[in-house]
Parts: C-alpha cells; structure tokens; sequence
C-alpha cells in the first residue's frame, strides 16, 4: 500500500481523525494564535514599548479588515480545503443550507450575541451601553446606515472571515466520532480562545468560550444550519460585538 492509499480512504471520510484536526487548525489559525499571543504578551510591556505594540497592532488591524489577511485567508482556507479534499471528507454531510429560516435566525442570533456583549461592556466598566440616557436615541435604520457606510472589501472580509472561522468550529470540529465530541469541543474552545487573546483575556474568555459554546449549543439543538452563523459572524465582523452600538445614531 503506497503512502497516497495510505492517507486517501476509500470510503468518504466522515468523522475526522485528530492528526486530520491537528493539521488543519494549523493551517487556519497557526499563524493568527501566534500574532494574537505575541499582541497580548505585549500589552505588559513599559509604556513606551506598549505605545509601540499599540501602533503596529492598529496597521495589522487595517491589514486583517482589508485585503492583506484576506488574501492569507484565502490562501489557507484553499490550503485546508486541498487537504480535506485528499482526505476524502465528506463535504456534504456539512449542513449548509438555504432556508427562510435563515432570515430569522440571523438577526436573533446576532442579536443574543451582541446584547450579551453589551451586557459585559457595561459590568467591565468599558462603556454603559445599556444606560437609559442612550435610549432616546435608538433607530433600526442606524442599522442599514451603518451597513451602507461600510466598504466593500469591509463586507467581502466579513463575509469571508464569517465562512472560515464558523466552517471549522461548527463544521469541521463537529465531524468528529461520538466519544470524541466533547474532546472536540473543549479543544476547538481552547483555539477560539487562544487567537483572540490581543483582545484582552477578558474578551478571549467572552468570545472563545461563553459565545463559543452558545453557537455549538444552538447549531447542535436548536438551528442546525450553518448558514446563519456564517452570516451571524460575518456580521459580527462588520459591527462588532454590540447591540446597542449597531442601534444608535450616535450622531444625534
């Protein structure tokens, strides 16, 4: 048996292998656990050196919103996608669909998320979003204002990043063996948590654990579609995690 044979089932390949996961969050976030380990190391460093981190992380923020990451991201997701391929993995079993659904379940779920954050904001002492001197100035249409001001390339990047990250921690890390799904699911926490720590641990916690394990619970029992968390994300990625923020005319 040659070495190809080896690796290529015959039969699609249903349940992934832990050498198959291995290799694949290495390809998708290798690089960004890295990036946002050494971002977070650095914001213990004295204040000039700190200023200094501060300066190269916002031009690697302009970078990953633009079209820099997005070309590193397509580049490994087609790197991910070309190894999943020789390892015969069975894309269809992949619940990606189209459904009315999809209308709802977008909006309500964006909406749990960034009421939640919100709700962090304001016991962290970040900003008061649920302050009553905000409500007054509540309009749904700030929501289509603020889509309509962002740029394209703001939009196809959400879109993207929406795909990527959500294809392989409601995707690929579900594809695993019964025994091993809480395995799975501790081990894709600890990565969604582990490339968002430039956020601060606190958000790292938020984002990586609270909100991952939201998603795994709601896709699991409740949506299961991946749609509309693609879309969920993507928008969570143009506006950030907040309701509020997304509900205000912050100009009146």
């Amino acid at each position: 048996m040659t070495f190809f044979n080896r690796i290529r089932p015959k039969q699609p390949l249903k349940e992934l292998k832990w050498f198959d996961i291995g290799i694949v969050t290495a390809i998708l976030f290798g690089q960004f656990i890295i990036r946002s380990t050494q971002l977070f190391l650095a914001s213990f460093q004295p204040v000039a050196q700190t200023a200094v981190a501060t300066s190269s992380s916002n031009t690697a923020s302009e970078g990953a919103a633009y079209s820099s990451n997005m070309t590193l991201q397509l580049i490994l997701l087609a790197l991910a996608l070309l190894y999943l391929l020789l390892r015969r993995f069975d894309f269809k079993q992949l619940q990606i669909r189209f459904k009315w659904s999809t209308l709802i379940w977008v909006p309500l779920l964006f909406a749990a998320m960034g009421l939640f954050g919100d709700v962090i904001s304001t016991v962290s002492g970040e900003y008061n979003y649920l302050s009553p001197s905000l409500w007054p100035f509540i309009d749904p249409m700030q929501i289509l204002h603020k889509f309509m001001a962002l740029s394209p390339m703001a939009i196809a990047y959400g879109l993207l990043n929406g795909f990527y990250e959500e294809f392989f921690f409601l995707g690929l890390m579900t594809s695993v063996s019964e025994k091993n799904k809480w395995k799975a699911l501790a081990f894709s926490t600890l990565i969604r948590f582990s490339f968002h720590t430039y956020q601060g641990l606190l958000w790292a916690f938020v984002i990586g654990v609270i909100y991952g394990l939201f998603y795994y619970v709601m896709y699991k029992k409740v949506v299961k579609n991946l749609l509309p968390f693609f879309l969920m994300h993507a928008l969570a990625d143009m506006f950030g995690s907040s309701l509020m923020y997304l509900l205000i005319n912050w100009g009146s």
